[in-house]
């Protein structure tokens, strides 16, 4: 991790205009726990490129997911989304926004939408059963939660889940 960072920073300073280079030093930023350097990054992306639709994406799932800008992390996705109206992620992202900002349904469909698209990605599961849990559907949020078990490989991840499974029992 450390090599790879330190070739991406040493080619931002000496490209600082490359929208991939840019792209994964934002990517390798957010790895090394760095997420407002790496959202920085993309928005200087996003300065060279306004419709660069990962970016777009990136920034707005992280301020999302932060609980920051809720209405900007909107704008960002649902323009993401115009951009690339196939990519699951995206779709996620949108169904994750609009959990944030309290709109539950919506956020439902959104990710029922985005696990058609992507079926093995437990993360989309995971957000889901947050979403039927925050709208009481203890059954429905225990099922998608399973689900997320199935496909994380990260122990840490499966204990959080395994976690959110326990509470609604116990409720």
């Amino acid at each position: 991790m450390e090599l790879a960072s330190a070739v991406l920073a040493s080619g931002y300073a000496n490209y600082p205009d490359n929208e991939r280079l840019l792209f994964e030093y934002g990517l390798q930023l957010e790895r090394t726990d760095r997420l407002n350097e790496a959202i920085g990054v993309m928005e200087q992306l996003l300065l060279l490129n306004p419709d660069h639709a990962e970016a777009l994406n990136f920034v707005g799932y992280s301020w999302a997911d932060t609980d920051r800008n809720l209405d900007r992390a909107l704008l960002y996705i649902e323009k993401a989304l115009e951009l690339k109206p196939e990519n699951g992620y995206i779709q996620d992202s949108l169904g994750w926004v609009h959990f944030k900002l309290g709109n539950l349904e919506r956020a439902r469909d959104e990710l029922l939408n985005a696990i058609k698209l992507l079926p093995d990605d437990p993360y989309l599961h995971d957000h889901l059963g947050d979403v039927y849990r925050a709208l009481g559907q203890r059954k429905k949020a225990i099922k998608a939660y399973r689900e997320a078990l199935k496909y994380f490989e990260d122990e840490d991840k499966k204990a959080e889940v395994e976690k959110k499974i326990d509470a609604l029992r116990n409720s």
